[in-house]
């Protein structure tokens, strides 16, 4: 080891796999850092933490030449390795080889810094496994990692096949406790279950992502990491193939899964569609805040109207609004006080909610039955799988493969699409039929009752009368326009 003594040393410590944010391991690494630079006598500058980080696994990200190529992702590393290049760290100390890198590329980037500076800095580790302090130790070093890349390697593929042969066979595959299921992943939880059909329902019922997070939140429901839901975590849980009893390999659905379905495969395509529909709006300003904006039309222009505050309206009013970079339209515009027209228009969709014929409106949304869908969609699986035995087998060659599958995957899609139209929830589902439709309707998100309200009227305003009505109000309900829809 090189006589130098630093005193600006850096301990590295990681571990690729870290559960729930389990910091053990590192804080050992670093406790036995600690110890060992007391023993001969370096002095620790920083200590760099890299937890839950893989030193093998590598993604593709864009170099700094702009062009793209694949790297292990290790920001602690990169660190620590700019400090050694500049001097601003004179040493460097990991557990072991492994805890500071099975990637070739990252060794010799290490080496190159090491070798730069004059002196050397010195490069050790806790169980001596790492030396860079001459030619010896770096050709012992690179030797040590080419065995360690490839035995991660090894690992990797047996890994990746251990987990294709579980999916395949609709086997659990382990990890993180999945949400709505028990530690098995097989087993449902049912109070968790039953908040993802209640999500699911809610969101092809014309709800808002974002309103059903704060329905879990306030029910006090948790992830499976006991922390509050965000819309990022929900959308990726309501978006899980398991929820439909289906078992994925690498983003792609392959077959059916040992556990029960939470929720039916239809409702599952059909979230997963409205969530992942590009021209879906979800940032706060393309939110609507008025019960009538977009919905509403003007008796005067026939377009739509939006809700504001201008001029020395003190109270929000709904006004026809020009396309932009447009002229006003012609025609007898109308402005109408908010309030007192979104509760009669709330009203008059309470009073048909409420009626005995309401329950039927569900039914009036159900489309195409997706029983014969669902045998079509099992039947093409059946054959994709066929094809490929028969590749594997030699009874035809790759081209004769790939023209089949491609063909039998472009059916395939548009039976599932045919799944997902079909299978769009009712905007009335959980609302009609309930024991009070009003609370019902109040205790829903404004999403919800733009999607009902569209779905059942049309809602017209008409110029109004001047002057007060005879109980001394300002609005005349004569002057709304309403056609049933349903």
């Amino acid at each position: 080891m090189s006589e130098y003594t630093p005193q600006r040393a850096v301990i590295l410590c990681r571990i690729s796999d870290a559960r729930d944010e389990d910091t053990t391991g590192v804080d050992d690494q670093e406790q036995h850092g600690r110890r060992w630079a007391d023993r001969h006598g370096w002095k620790v500058w920083k200590v760099v933490v890299e937890n839950d980080v893989s030193a093998y696994k590598r993604r593709k990200i864009q170099l700094p030449d702009g062009t793209y190529g694949l790297r292990t992702v290790r920001p602690g590393l990169r660190d620590t390795i700019a400090w050694l290049s500049t001097g601003e760290a004179d040493g460097l100390i990991a557990y072991d080889l492994d805890r500071a890198t099975r990637d070739p590329r990252d060794l010799e980037d290490l080496i190159d810094a090491v070798e730069m500076r004059k002196p050397r800095p010195p490069v050790a580790s806790v169980t001596g496994s790492l030396q860079l302090d001459n030619d010896a130790g770096i050709t012992m070093a690179r030797v040590m990692v080419a065995v360690a890349n490839k035995a991660s390697r090894d690992t990797s593929r047996r890994v990746a096949n251990a987990r294709l042969r579980m999916a395949t066979n609709g086997e659990y595959g382990g990890g993180i406790r999945p949400f709505g299921f028990l530690k098995d992943g097989v087993t449902v939880e049912p109070t968790e279950a039953a908040e993802i059909v209640k999500a699911t329902e809610a969101l092809l019922a014309g709800a808002s992502l974002r309103s059903a997070v704060r329905s879990l939140n306030a029910a006090g429901v948790w992830t499976s990491r006991g922390k509050e839901w965000s819309t990022v975590e929900l959308r990726d849980v309501l978006k899980r193939a398991r929820n439909a009893g289906l078992a994925v390999y690498k983003g792609e659905v392959v077959g059916k899964a040992s556990w029960p379905a939470i929720v039916p495969e239809e409702s599952w395509r059909a979230v997963v569609a409205l969530l992942d529909d590009p021209g879906r709006k979800t940032t706060p300003g393309n939110r609507a805040r008025w019960l009538g904006s977009g919905l509403y039309i003007c008796g005067g222009c026939g377009e739509t109207v939006i809700c504001s505050r201008s001029g020395g309206d003190r109270n929000p009013c709904y006004r026809c609004r020009p396309p932009r970079g447009e002229p006003r339209r012609p025609g007898n515009h109308v402005t109408r006080t908010a309030a007192p027209l979104d509760e009669f228009v709330e009203e008059l969709v309470v009073e048909r909610l409420s009626q005995p014929d309401a329950v039927e409106l569900p039914l009036q949304d159900r489309g195409e039955d997706v029983a014969p869908l669902h045998v079509e969609a099992v039947t093409l699986r059946a054959r994709l799988d066929e094809l490929a035995m028969l590749h594997a087998d030699g009874a035809i060659d790759a081209r004769q493969l790939v023209t089949g599958s491609t063909r039998l995957r472009s059916q395939l899609e548009k039976v599932e699409s045919r799944i997902t139209a079909a299978s769009q929830g009712s905007v009335f589902a959980g609302v009609v039929g309930t024991e009070d439709t009003r609370a019902t309707w109040k205790g829903l998100d404004l999403g919800r009752k733009r999607a009902i309200l569209d779905a059942l009227m049309t809602v017209t305003i008409l110029p109004a009368r001047q002057g007060r009505a005879a109980d001394g109000s300002y609005f005349d309900p004569t002057s709304v326009k309403i056609e049933p829809k349903r």
